[in-house]
């Protein structure tokens, strides 16, 4: 029988991310046997045999039969009126109506709308991984989503001949949809899923930000493995398409220094990368200057006007050969390309399109032209939110003149209430599109349409900023207590997510998010921190940035303002806030401190390493560490200099501290680490044997650093005795009484012994001859 996967809908996720690490082991255990076909100790709801309860000493897990397939309803429930719908009840019509319907429609959605992710323990080889935060990355298609993308893809596979000059009409489809509805999971399944199915060169284009997060959906990393995949972003793949923007493109860092160094003759001194994308979008684009009704020009206007002081040759002096995006993509434009595949179609996917200047979008455009003009069949997808436009960019839909769209509907991020209240914000960016004559923007998500009510969003309010931050500080103080601080990946989990438009100190329980860095991305419990400090009437750039940082909550919005910021937005002529729950500081920690948030990837990578051997200093280590250091792609080498800081660290406690952290810890490789930091490399080396079955690569990792750590002490000829039980075992040394030494019968005695013997040998072979 093949291993069944796990399908767990997002409510169970929400349960299991409260348990303990402890309790985290006994799901897992439950999983584990559910996934090879075993099923004991579980029983059927009385009544309805597809409804199926698993237990495991005090620890439960509710599921349903999914064709050969595993669906998480709940876990973690012990005992109560869940455990009577299974041993109490006489039959399924004596369940009380809540009960049934709880189970059959979590979050008041049937099973087949909830969000689900796919455990399948061959593929997902760390369940702590999964639990804390990729379990997002094993997303699942509901049935909605994979109804709205047949219909486009049908589209791609009944133009099997297209020509450059129908590319727009037949090759092309737009998918403007509001946040919170799927896009980058469905075009991330969808280009896994092409690519398996048809083989066609597929090229995601993505932001920065989102790039190292779709890289571990399960399907992508698998997908990845193989030619013909490509994941990156767009300057990336301008460096894909044409060799020779390798290493002369210009940074964003880089073009806001060569226009601040271009303004020295005019009068403006107050440049930002908002100027940057605004001169290039619409001062060097002449033509854009008659964009009458596009919104961007009208809300910046005046920002644009005086940005036409500048003069052009100051601006391509100061960038000194390097090429800025604009003319990447008008280089782009003007060649023709060669397909970069060997197989007979291609499809490019981008995503969050609406960042990309027109000029880059036509680039885009005119490739794919280009390649199909060789007679190279390609496709092109658009994904986007206009509403959603945290940089200044400078096109709408129509203006690429693409005929088809489709739109994604249904909100599976946001609750219906959150929802409700980030809309607000997208409004006053509708007004003042409408105000300055611009075209009407894209509409927001319905919050009808959202998958779950939900709970409504708490605001907690403070006389001064300041007293906002002291919060913030309690806030992370509570959530980083340390009876939980034994799984690193758990501490970042419950990290503070907060969303700010303004730079704020971090903390190591705090993640601060600007609007850049939170697109694309989502939380389950999120704070939005003095969000509308400043003065006067809103500004589009504001708003867009609003509602992109609302909407990356799930279920959970703690909005932290204080009295002058509540002031600015009622004097626009609106109470934003009248159905928000006004709450106290205490009320507000202990509300956000039930849930996890998930762990972000990104700030893993940024500072596991140190993080890691703070904890040393402690004697008391993450249980986690290795696969937290694998998560951060800490790799060889520099693995090994870590553990040289560790060790250090570690050994500056006394024996008895690190002997009982070594009971306690089951991790073969942190065993080994803690051993040899105790200086007991052979014990070391016992500790490490049980992996020479289960992991060769990590097993011979183990016994090169502990042989290295043996030569650093100046001990040959223990490093080569260890290095001798290596799985080739095919080193020479060039030391006196080697061979003798190395004989595979006498590996378990004493060096010292071996020593004399080796001695004894030779002096018996000198006096002989």
């Amino acid at each position: 029988m093949s291993p069944r996967s796990i399908k767990i809908i997002r409510a169970a996720f929400r349960e299991i991310q409260k348990l303990s690490p402890s309790a985290l082991e006994k799901i897992y255990e439950i999983f584990h046997r559910l996934s090879k076909g075993d099923e004991r100790h579980t029983k059927p709801l009385k009544g309805y045999k597809n409804m199926l309860r698993t237990r495991l000493g005090k620890w439960r897990v509710i599921w349903q039969k999914d064709a050969n397939n595993i669906l998480v309803i709940k876990a973690g429930i012990r005992g109560g009126i869940y455990d009577d719908a299974f041993d109490k009840w006489d039959n399924y019509n004596t369940v009380p109506p809540n009960i049934l319907q709880e189970l059959l429609t979590p979050q008041g959605t049937a099973l087949a709308e909830n969000p689900t992710y796919q455990w399948n323990h061959e593929k997902d080889s760390d369940w702590y991984k999964f639990v804390y935060g990729s379990y997002r990355n094993s997303p699942q298609l509901t049935d909605y989503q994979r109804t709205i993308l047949d219909e486009p893809l049908t589209k791609l596979l009944t133009y099997p001949h297209i020509t450059a000059d129908k590319f727009e009409d037949s090759a092309c489809i737009v998918f403007q949809s509001a946040p919170g509805t799927g896009k980058t999971v469905c075009a991330s399944l969808f280009a896994s899923e092409i690519h398996h199915a048809y083989g066609w060169n597929t090229m995601l284009i993505v932001p920065e930000a989102l790039r190292r997060d779709i890289a571990e959906y399960t399907e992508v990393k698998q997908s990845l493995n193989h030619d013909n995949f490509w994941l990156g972003t767009f300057p990336q793949w301008l460096g894909k398409i044409n060799p020779e923007f390798n290493d002369k493109l210009a940074s964003p860092q880089e073009e806001l220094e060569a226009l601040r160094k271009a303004i020295k003759y005019t009068k403006k001194t107050d440049i930002n990368h908002t100027d940057v994308l605004l001169y290039q979008a619409f001062v060097l684009q002449e033509q854009n200057h008659k964009q009458g009704k596009n919104v961007m020009f009208k809300a910046n206007a005046q920002r644009i006007n005086n940005l036409l002081n500048i003069n052009k040759k100051h601006w391509y002096n100061a960038l000194c050969c390097r090429i800025s995006r604009l003319d990447a993509a008008k280089l782009l434009q003007s060649k023709i390309h060669q397909p970069i595949t060997n197989t007979e179609c291609s499809i490019l996917i981008v995503d969050e399109a609406q960042d990309l200047l027109l000029s880059e979008l036509q680039a885009i455009i005119a490739v794919c032209k280009s390649w199909i003009e060789q007679g190279h069949q390609t496709y092109l997808w658009l994904l986007g939110d206009l509403n959603q436009r945290i940089n200044p960019t400078d096109f709408t839909w129509n203006q690429l003149k693409i005929r088809n769209s489709v739109e994604l509907r249904r909100n599976y991020r946001n609750s219906r209430q959150i929802l409700e209240f980030a809309n607000q914000f997208c409004e006053i960016g509708q007004k003042i599109s409408s105000s300055v004559g611009a075209k009407k923007l894209p509409e927001p998500a319905k919050p009808e349409d959202a998958f779950e009510v939900g709970e409504p969003v708490r605001l907690v309010l403070f006389d001064t900023k300041q007293q906002g931050l002291e919060f913030l500080q309690k806030l992370a103080g509570e959530t980083n207590k340390e009876e939980n601080r034994r799984h690193l990946l758990h501490d970042l989990a419950n990290a503070v997510k907060v969303f700010s438009t303004k730079p704020l100190n971090s903390s190591d329980n705090l993640l601060i998010l600007n609007p850049e860095q939170a697109k694309g991305r989502e939380f389950e419990a999120c704070v939005a921190f003095c969000l509308f400090e400043g003065t006067g009437t809103p500004s589009l750039a504001e708003s867009f940035q609003w509602y992109t940082l609302l909407t990356r909550a799930r279920s959970r919005l703690l909005v932290v303002a204080t009295t002058a910021e509540i002031d600015r937005l009622n004097q626009f002529g609106s109470d934003y806030f009248h159905n928000c729950d006004r709450v106290d500081s205490q009320t507000a920690i202990q509300w956000m401190t039930e849930v996890a948030s998930d762990m972000d990837l990104n700030q893993i990578t940024d500072d596991v390493q140190q993080r890691l051997l703070k904890r040393c200093e402690s004697g008391c280590l993450y249980w986690d560490t290795y696969l937290a250091l694998q998560l951060a792609g800490v790799r060889s080498s520099e693995l090994y200099q870590w553990e040289q800081q560790a060790i250090s660290l570690l050994s500056q406690h006394p024996l008895e501290l690190l002997q009982i952290e070594l009971q306690q810890t089951e991790s073969i490789s942190l065993r080994c680490l803690i051993l040899r930091a105790m200086h007991c490399s052979w014990q070391a080396v016992a500790a490490a044997s049980p992996l020479k079955n289960t992991d060769v690569p990590e097993y011979e990792r183990l016994l090169k650093c502990i042989a290295n750590d043996l030569e650093r002490k100046r001990l040959p000829y223990e490093a080569a005795r260890v290095r001798a039980y290596l799985v080739d075992g095919n080193y020479k040394y060039n030391l006196p009484f080697w061979q003798e030494i190395i004989n595979p019968s006498h590996q378990s005695k004493p060096l010292v012994s071996l020593l004399c013997e080796a001695f004894n040998h030779r002096l018996a072979n000198f006096i002989y001859t």
